[in-house]
């Protein structure tokens, strides 16, 4: 079986990265209106994709993509075929 990026975080962490890397500096309530969830499961996911380096917080007490984040993004692109 063949290894996919995809599969080192899950379905939901993804799209909530890539909302993130689409609205710049954000915060979770941000992320879970643009999901259609709530903030409270937006913190959720920004929680944990900062525990995993993709999200840092920045000094205007917002959220955005690390370097490691747009690499992750670039490689979900990649195998996409996009």
């Amino acid at each position: 079986m063949k290894y996919s990026i995809r599969q080192s975080i899950v379905a939901s962490e993804r799209d909530a990265l890539e909302v993130i890397r689409e609205l710049g500096v954000t915060n979770p309530e941000e992320v879970g209106k643009e999901m259609g969830f709530s903030a409270e499961y937006g913190a959720v996911l920004i929680k944990s994709l900062r525990k995993q380096g993709y999200v840092r917080g920045t000094s205007v007490t917002g959220y955005e993509v690390t370097e490691k984040g747009k690499s992750f993004v670039a490689q979900l692109a990649k195998e996409r075929g996009a």
